[in-house]
C-alpha cells in the first residue's frame, strides 16, 4: 500500500510512473482531483500514512433503456467522471467514511448491516460492503477501513452516481481485507447489493462501472452477465447533457421507477398464461423474446395485451388468482414494500411494447456500430426516445426540450438516458457539429428553456459546471495506487 505523502509528491510532480497509471484508464487529466483527495484524507485520517485509491466510474447508457432487469441487453459506456476513494485499513470491523458533500458516516461489519435513514449516501456505502458480507458468507475475514470519498458524478443526473458509491465501497472492503473477487462475479453481487437501499434495478449500472476498457462501449446481455466491448462509430462524440431535474430517490420516487419493473412482471405472467408457456422457466421478458424471437414476441404482445389500462382486479382474473397473490407475486418490492396503482390503472402492454422493441433497437445498434454506422444508430437513438416518452412514460419535458434542441442543431441521435423522469440526455454527435450543437444546448436550453423548470434554473444557476460534457468512453473500476 503506497505512501501517502510519496503519493502526493508523485501526483504533483506529474511523474511518468503515476501519469502512465492514469491515461491507462482516462481520456482527462485527473491528477488535481487525486491531490485534493488525497490530501482531505489526510485531514480526517491525519495518522493513516498508508493509503490505497481507487475509482469506480460512472456511466451513459448509449442505448437499451429498463432492458436490463428485463434479462435484455443494452450498450451503455463508462466516463471519465467518477467516485474516487482514498481508504486504508483497519484492524476491526469499523468503516469511517467522509465526503465533503456529506455528512460523515460510520458503521460496524456485521452479517446484517442495520441501514440510515431512508435517503442517507451512507446507505450505498452499506450496500457495497454488505454485497461483499453476503458474497463470502458472513464477516468472518473482513476488515473496515477508514476512507475519504470524491465523486464528480453529477447526482440525481441519471448517470449512476448511486451505483458508483456501491461499487466502490465493495472494492474499499475487498481491498482492506486482501481478498480476491472475479470482475464478473463482482458485477453479478453489486447489481443485487443495491437492492438494500430499495431500488430494483437490473444489472448495467455496475457491470459497466466494473468491466469497461477504455475507447469502448460495452454491449451488456443478462442472466448470465456477459460482455462484449464495441467501438464508437469513427468521426463521432458523445454529448450528454444535463437538464438539471432531479431524478430523485426518495421513497415517493423510487416506488414509481420500481412499478416499471412490477409492470413488466405482470406482463410476462399474462403472456405465460396467453401462450401456455413453463412459469418456472419464463421469468422475464427477456426470455420470451429469445424463446420466441423478435417478430413473434411483438406479435404475442398484440394478441395478449388488448387492453389500453389494466387494473390488479383485471390481472387477477386474467391469471386466474386471487388479488392478493398479484399483490404478494408481483407488486411487492424485494424491501417488502406494496407498489401500488394509479387510479386509471397501469398501461402493462405498451411496457412491454417498449421493452421488446428496445431490446430490438439494442441488437441492432450493435451492428450499425461495428459497421461504423453512425446515421443509423442515431436513427436507433431517436426512436428509443420516442418509445421511453409514449410507450413507457419515463421522460420529462426538460429531456424533450434538450432532444429537440441538440437534433435541431445537428446531432445524428439523441434520447434520454438512465432511470428517466429527470437527469441526463445522451446525443451522437459528428465531430464537426460537436461546438454547434454544445452552443445551441447552452443558449436555448440553459439559456432560455431551463427557466420553465424553477428548480432546475436555481440549481443551474448555484452549479453550472458538468451541464454539458463532450466524451469518449473511460476505463472500468479499479484500484489505481
Amino acid at each position: 500500500m503506497p505512501d501517502r505523502d510519496k503519493l502526493v509528491s508523485g501526483l504533483e510532480k506529474r511523474a511518468p510512473e503515476f501519469l502512465r497509471v492514469i491515461t491507462q484508464v482516462y481520456n482527462d487529466d485527473v491528477t488535481g482531483r487525486l491531490v485534493r483527495l488525497l490530501r482531505h484524507f489526510a485531514e480526517r485520517f491525519p495518522e493513516r500514512r498508508q493509503v490505497s485509491v481507487l475509482r469506480a466510474p460512472g456511466r451513459v447508457n448509449l442505448i437499451g433503456e429498463h432492458t436490463d432487469y428485463n434479462g435484455l441487453p443494452v450498450l451503455p459506456m463508462a466516463i471519465d467522471h467518477d467516485m474516487l476513494v482514498a481508504f486504508s485499513p483497519r484492524e476491526d470491523l469499523e468503516v469511517r467514511v467522509t465526503n465533503p458533500e456529506f455528512p460523515d458516516r460510520s458503521f460496524r461489519i456485521e452479517e446484517k448491516i442495520p441501514s440510515f435513514e431512508t435517503g442517507d449516501w451512507g446507505n450505498y456505502v452499506k450496500a457495497g460492503v454488505q454485497g461483499i458480507v453476503d458474497e463470502i458468507g458472513g464477516a468472518e475475514g473482513l476488515r473496515g477501513f477508514d476512507a475519504c470519498y470524491f465523486g464528480d458524478v453529477p447526482v440525481g443526473a441519471g448517470l449512476s452516481s448511486s451505483s458508483t458509491l456501491v461499487v466502490a465501497s465493495a472494492m474499499a472492503v475487498i481491498g482492506s481485507s486482501g481478498l480476491e473477487l472475479e470482475p464478473l462475479a463482482l458485477a453479478e453481487r453489486m447489481a443485487q447489493a443495491e437492492w438494500y437501499v430499495g431500488t430494483q434495478g437490473g444489472g448495467m449500472d455496475h457491470a459497466v462501472c466494473i468491466l469497461s476498457e477504455k475507447g469502448k462501449a460495452l454491449k451488456i446481455d443478462f442472466f448470465p452477465l456477459r460482455v462484449k466491448p464495441v467501438g464508437i462509430p469513427a468521426g463521432y462524440t458523445i454529448v450528454i447533457a444535463n437538464s438539471m431535474v432531479i431524478a430523485d430517490k426518495t421513497k415517493n420516487a423510487r416506488m414509481k421507477y420500481n412499478r416499471r419493473p412490477a409492470e413488466c412482471k405482470a406482463a410476462t405472467a399474462m403472456l405465460v398464461k396467453k401462450l401456455g408457456l413453463d412459469k418456472e422457466k419464463i421469468l422475464r421478458l427477456g426470455d420470451i423474446y429469445f424463446l420466441l424471437g423478435r417478430e413473434r414476441t411483438r406479435a404475442a404482445l398484440e394478441e395478449t395485451f388488448t387492453q389500453h389500462r389494466y387494473f390488479k382486479t383485471e390481472i387477477a382474473e386474467f391469471l386466474g388468482i386471487s388479488l392478493l397473490e398479484v399483490n404478494s407475486g408481483i407488486f411487492t418490492t424485494k424491501a417488502g414494500d406494496l407498489i401500488e396503482e394509479p387510479a386509471d390503472g397501469t398501461r402493462i402492454g405498451d411496457r412491454a411494447r417498449h421493452i421488446v422493441s428496445e431490446a430490438a433497437r439494442v441488437e441492432d445498434s450493435v451492428k450499425a456500430v461495428e459497421a461504423g454506422d453512425g446515421e443509423t444508430f442515431g436513427r436507433l437513438m431517436n426512436e428509443s426516445h420516442e418509445s421511453c416518452r409514449g410507450l413507457y412514460k419515463i421522460s420529462h419535458p426538460a429531456l424533450d426540450e434538450l432532444v429537440a434542441v441538440a437534433r435541431e442543431a445537428g446531432s445524428a441521435g439523441s434520447r434520454l438516458t438512465g432511470a428517466g423522469y429527470g437527469g441526463c440526455t445522451v446525443h451522437l454527435v459528428p465531430d464537426s457539429k460537436v461546438e454547434h450543437v454544445l452552443s445551441s444546448l447552452k443558449s436555448r436550453y440553459f439559456g432560455d428553456a431551463i427557466n420553465h423548470y424553477p428548480e432546475a434554473a436555481e440549481r443551474y444557476r448555484r452549479i453550472p459546471e458538468r451541464t454539458l460534457l463532450a466524451l469518449r468512453p473511460s476505463g472500468g473500476a479499479r484500484v489505481l495506487f
